[in-house]
């Protein structure tokens, strides 16, 4: 187990052992502290960058964003909505350039160099080495949300600089999510709760949950995920169809894995953070999946970036004069489709600042925005076939599911290769034969049978949840024995059965890198 997840429980374990010993009024310090200490001990001196960030966004906030009194004149109206405006959109600039110039500095100046070399100039701006503070791109999300919202008036700003670092920072959900919204989280967090045994109960069930899916599942299929993709060349036909397959079950398991010992480290404090995954394999359409699979990232987006672009007056006053001239479904659409790229662009840049990132990006942009211009196409089609409820028609849904997981494998693809190039490598060679022995890809027969195991118990939990069934609740409400016989299994089979020692090649979060 990596170093990162040691501290985390370390943190863990001692944050319950003193939320609880405090009076009630004080638990959000504990929270507080611990938080902090898990960021300095993670991030070190990089944690300078979050007080950074956690202090322009309490003055600009609460300084110099003024709330309008009431009865005040238009002109005072209007110049404080202006002086407003600039407030926060300069301390939004001042967070994004943090994090853009820490994290994707070395990528845009190498295509600038790239660009001015091509003018015979001998100017070069030069590689950093840089580091990253942790959870940068998510506590970075979570600021600007929190600051747009209050410009926009939706809840006065916090006044406690405490509670306000609190909700940028609470360690379980910095490292890799969920994306949390200021009125979802930061009355939780600040109230102090009481301890709860089925509440306690339910946070430790969802730990062992992430940690088998992580260490059974994630870590295992690495193996196999780095071995081709060190050498994608090497590898094709089914070898290259199981790095697809292996990479797309092993991010799910990785980062849904963390997710759910986030939500249920906060549990453990008696707070609820929002889901972030919703069975996203059992989608039907690209669009469907991504409102299944990270969903605070696809909110955020969807808050911030597509409506703020849709109803930009530089988009909707171009759309309107082309839709009163033309009057067809791409220019009804022109604005939604505008807003997209700008939502699925910022999607692949905010993943890394590598060109696949962009390019995965751009993917689904492509397919979702193909789907909807596409949809009175279908309509027509389904008529013409006499189709009447496609929803409901069982080889449509069937074919739809299929497309999708396609389309999903191919996405995953560019994303989990070490590179485009060895992506597009991966995805051409599907189709060519394959003469080595799948036991030689990083996992022997046992390794596989565990995996599969485990990949097995992940779809059946998946079926069980798509039905509208709660899992923990109804393991709670077996009989004692059959309840802490569970438990002790799952304990048992990730103790024997987890990747985890010398014979692993154990990886970090993947999306803590992100």
């Amino acid at each position: 187990m990596n170093t990162v997840i040691l501290i985390y429980f370390g943190i863990l374990l001692a944050a319950v052992a003193m939320y609880y010993l405090f009076p009630k009024k004080m638990r959000w310090i504990v929270l507080l502290v611990f938080s902090c200490l898990f960021s300095v001990l993670i991030s070190t001196y990089m944690f300078v960058f979050f007080l950074a960030t956690a202090v322009s966004v309490y003055c600009v906030t609460n300084f110099f964003f003024r709330p309008l009194a009431e009865g005040a004149d238009e002109r005072a109206v209007a110049k404080r909505n202006r002086r407003n405006r600039i407030a926060i959109a300069m301390t939004v600039i001042f967070n994004l350039a943090i994090l853009g110039v820490l994290k994707y500095y070395n990528f845009f100046g190498g295509m600038f160099n790239s660009l001015i070399s091509l003018s015979g100039s001998g100017f070069r701006l030069p590689a950093l080495q840089l580091a990253l503070p942790l959870g940068i791109s998510f506590y970075t999300l979570t600021a600007v949300g929190y600051m747009v919202d209050v410009s926009r008036g939706k809840y006065p700003p916090e006044k406690n600089f405490g509670k306000l670092t609190l909700f940028l920072c609470f360690f379980p959900q910095i490292l890799e999510g969920p994306i949390c919204r200021y009125d979802q989280t930061a009355a939780q967090l600040a109230e102090g709760h009481e301890a709860d045994y089925q509440g306690m109960l339910f946070g430790l069930q969802r730990i062992v949950w992430g940690l088998f899916k992580k260490m059974v599942v994630a870590d295992r299929l690495y193996l196999l995920v780095h071995t081709v993709a060190e050498s994608p060349s090497q590898y094709s036909g089914i070898a290259a169809l199981l790095f697809m397959i292996s990479y797309t079950v092993q991010l799910y398991a990785d980062f849904s894995g963390f997710i759910d010992i986030a939500l249920g480290s906060a549990e453990l404090f008696g707070i609820r953070l929002p889901e972030n995954f919703r069975q996203p394999f059992f989608a039907k359409s690209a669009q469907e999946f991504w409102q299944r699979w990270h969903i605070t990232l696809g909110a955020w987006l969807k808050e911030y970036v597509f409506y703020t672009v849709a109803l930009s007056p530089r988009v909707t006053k171009p759309a309107g004069k082309l839709r009163k001239k033309f009057r067809n479904h791409f220019t009804k659409m022109l604005p939604t489709i505008v807003a997209l790229f700008a939502v699925w662009l910022c999607n692949g840049l905010w993943h890394g600042p590598e060109w696949k990132y962009i390019v995965y990006g751009l993917y689904y942009f492509v397919i979702i925005a193909a789907g909807m211009l596409c949809e009175p196409l279908f309509k027509k089609l389904y008529a013409k076939m006499g189709i009447t409820n496609a929803a409901k028609n069982l080889p449509l849904r069937v074919l739809r599911h299929i497309r999708t997981l396609v389309i999903i494998l191919v996405g995953e693809t560019i994303f989990g290769a070490n590179d485009l190039s060895g992506a597009f490598t991966i995805l051409s060679s599907v189709f060519r034969p394959y003469h080595g022995s799948v036991f030689s890809l990083g996992l022997d027969a046992q390794e596989w049978v565990i995996a599969l195991v485990g990949m097995a118990a992940m779809l059946g939990v998946g079926i069980v949840k798509e039905r509208g069934i709660e899992v923990r609740a109804s393991v709670a409400k077996t009989v004692l024995p059959v309840r802490w016989s569970v438990y002790l299994a799952m304990t048992v089979f990730i103790a024997l059965f987890g990747a985890y020692g010398d014979l692993y090649a154990v990886v970090p979060f993947i999306y803590g890198n992100f």
